[in-house]
């Protein structure tokens, strides 16, 4: 039985009360034991199903794990999740994501994974990616966008998970340039987006996406990391989120294919809070000081030294300063 036939499955079952495995067969146009064996495979999986003679099979309730079954169910975007693979550890979804491409994925196809063993970060940071968390990859084709326009790439992505947990948590959390999400000046989440592009155009783009969502956290990051299970004090459906990211992904990237650049722009600004505020940028053996007056069309920053100097900002590492 193939996943889509387990979907139809799952929603045959998700109805009230008990249902008999000749209706499910009939319904699905399979065996009873072709049933009987799904229904063993689902349970595997971590469904909670309850079967009792003449009455037929009742779902109690599902796993929080991020399986194409539950999430692409009733997600409704155009572009983003039409497709999932899920695994419980992968070296790095970025890395399969690029197997994938090369096999000719659809745009908007996702990777995502319990755990990962060789997750990193920019400049090649490593990424600690235990389970709980959600570690995960979108692969786009953004050939409308010019080269020095892919860090709207990134933009949309922070906006689409600041807009989720908000959504999902009631947390408020603030984006941090150029690609982290930060709840009460913590680290929650970071993004690295990789390109394949010419002078004139992006071939593809895969957008790399950790957030600490349930897992645990190694002693030295927590001064300066949190998950959402430390924000909220309760666990944190990791299903719901990543169904609130792709369907908010979804909804930003359009406005990008349009050509509405400002609109994403603007909602990251709001987002960030980072324009009039006073920052430390460092980047190699380079440290700049002074005071963030825009974020330009590209999404890099204007900087406004002491001296009175504006400077553009294309990469480094930021703090905020008094």
């Amino acid at each position: 039985m193939e996943k889509g036939m387990r979907e139809k499955l799952l929603e045959l079952l998700n109805k009230n009360g008990f249902v008999s495995g000749e209706k499910i067969a009939e319904q699905l146009g399979v065996s009873r034991t072709a049933v009987w064996k799904q229904i063993n495979t689902l349970k595997e999986m971590g469904y909670k199903i309850t079967s009792v003679k003449n009455k037929g099979y009742h779902l109690e309730s599902r796993p929080d794990i991020p399986y194409p079954e539950e999430v692409c169910s009733k997600l409704n975007t155009k572009i983003i999740g039409k497709n999932l693979y899920y695994f419980k550890t992968l070296p790095s979804t970025n890395l399969y994501a690029k197997e994938l491409i090369n096999k000719g994925a659809e745009e908007g196809t996702v990777v995502v994974t319990d755990t990962q063993t060789k997750g990193k970060g920019r400049k090649n940071r490593e990424w600690f990616s235990p389970p709980g968390g959600l570690w995960f990859s979108v692969i786009l084709y953004p050939t409308m966008i010019p080269p020095n326009q892919s860090m709207s790439l990134t933009m949309v992505a922070s906006i689409a998970v600041t807009e989720a947990i908000k959504k999902v948590t009631g947390l408020k959390p603030k984006i941090k340039w150029p690609n982290d999400v930060l709840i009460n000046n913590k680290k929650v989440c970071g993004i690295l987006t990789e390109l394949d592009a010419e002078l004139d155009k992006i071939n593809h783009a895969i957008i790399g996406i950790g957030i600490n969502v349930n897992n645990e956290l190694k002693k030295d990051l927590k001064e300066k990391a949190t998950t959402l299970r430390n924000e909220v004090g309760t666990k944190v459906p990791r299903v719901k989120l990543l169904k609130t990211i792709l369907k908010h992904l979804d909804e930003n990237y359009a406005e990008l294919l349009k050509g509405k650049n400002d609109v994403v722009r603007k909602k990251w600004i709001q987002y960030s809070k980072i324009v009039g505020k006073k920052i430390t940028v460092k980047d190699e053996n380079t440290v700049i000081k002074g005071v963030v007056e825009k974020v330009d069309e590209e999404g890099y920053l204007i900087l406004q030294t002491k001296e009175g100097k504006k400077t553009r900002i294309l990469s480094g590492d930021i703090e905020y300063t008094t």
